[in-house]
């Protein structure tokens, strides 16, 4: 196997490790929240329109939240704060009574 196929088959196994967290994790989580460069569960989310000079931004604060992404190596944190100019997705995964 030369080094390219070795690298494809890391990157494959990295991406199905974390794969497999995601459908693990998402079941303690309230909220996924997706913008434009990453995905994130969390049981708090708070979007917050700001108006600037050059259009609006928004100010994503995440509390309880798990990062989805393969190379971080502490995707727990307790608070994530994102100013994104793109769209913000929100859904709501379980209601309050679950």
């Amino acid at each position: 196997m030369d080094s390219i196929d070795e690298l494809d088959m890391y990157e494959a196994e990295k991406r199905l490790a974390l794969y497999n967290e995601y459908r693990d994790a998402i079941r303690v989580f309230a909220y996924y929240v997706e913008t434009e460069l990453r995905a994130y569960l969390c049981n708090g989310v708070d979007v917050e329109p700001v108006p600037a000079p050059g259009g609006t931004y928004f100010k994503v604060t995440l509390t309880d939240t798990w990062i989805y992404e393969a190379e971080r190596p502490q995707r727990f944190v307790p608070e994530v704060i994102v100013y994104e100019v793109g769209p913000v997705h929100v859904q709501r995964l379980r209601g309050e009574e679950e």
